[in-house]
């Protein structure tokens, strides 16, 4: 079962109960539209990766035609997904604050409740509950939290993220005597995200953060947790 119909699940749980009220239900589809658009923007991410970077828009076929991006390079509209993706994946999270808050309630004014803030307070007033136990793996003990705090915090604070581009050209050869058309290159453009964005001076560490790759398995991590949070909830 995926995060949007658990969601959906415990949303029709508490009409059932006559728990649901109007901001409850605001709450779980903001979550999920969040979610959404997260996904929305690594299939943008999917479509651009591996593209040459060329500018876009001006008779070129190198990128998605789309009219919000149309003085990017390639490379300029992959910074631009990748800060939507942390941004609304970040910001599902926040909303997901509002929906515990609304729910307990932790009386938490709402232009004041975030995920962090949320977590806290169910720790202070049920230490060693399930709910508890669940938002503090992931605001504590997650990995996946930490670097979509740093990626997110510092493309919306600090600066761009750094992605290095690399270009591999491959020289293609078969066997004597069979018609292939001879030999062949063919070059692969891949992407590469800084292991860490709070460095002035980037590195990549030998490309172990592919751009695509990790999104999603940041993403795959991240709605992890967020099942489980929506589980132990009433």
């Amino acid at each position: 079962m995926g995060t949007q119909d658990r969601i959906d699940r415990l949303l029709q749980k508490l009409r059932t109960s006559g728990r649901a009220t109007p901001k409850s239900v605001l709450y779980a589809e903001g979550v999920k539209a969040k979610l959404r658009q997260a996904r929305f923007s690594l299939k943008m991410l999917r479509d651009l990766v591996h593209l040459e970077d060329e500018p876009s828009g001006q008779g070129g076929t190198t990128g998605p035609s789309m009219l919000t991006a149309d003085s990017l390079t390639v490379s300029e509209q992959v910074n631009f997904y990748c800060d939507c993706f942390w941004d609304f994946l970040r910001s599902a999270l926040d909303i997901l604050g509002q929906f515990i808050n609304e729910l307990h309630p932790l009386h938490i004014s709402e232009r004041d409740v975030d995920f962090k803030k949320v977590a806290s307070e169910v720790k202070s007033i049920e230490p060693g509950s399930p709910l508890e136990k669940a938002l503090d793996a992931l605001r504590n003990h997650s990995r996946a939290f930490k670097q979509l705090e740093n990626y997110r915090h510092c493309s919306t604070h600090r600066k761009h993220i750094y992605i290095e581009t690399k270009k591999l050209t491959e020289e293609v050869t078969g066997s004597a005597g069979y018609y292939t058309g001879g030999s062949a290159s063919r070059s692969v453009t891949e992407r590469y995200l800084c292991t860490n964005p709070w460095d002035v001076k980037p590195r990549v560490n030998g490309g172990k953060r592919p751009v695509v790759e990790y999104c999603e398995s940041l993403l795959k991590q991240i709605e992890k947790h967020v099942d489980k949070i929506v589980y132990h909830l009433p």
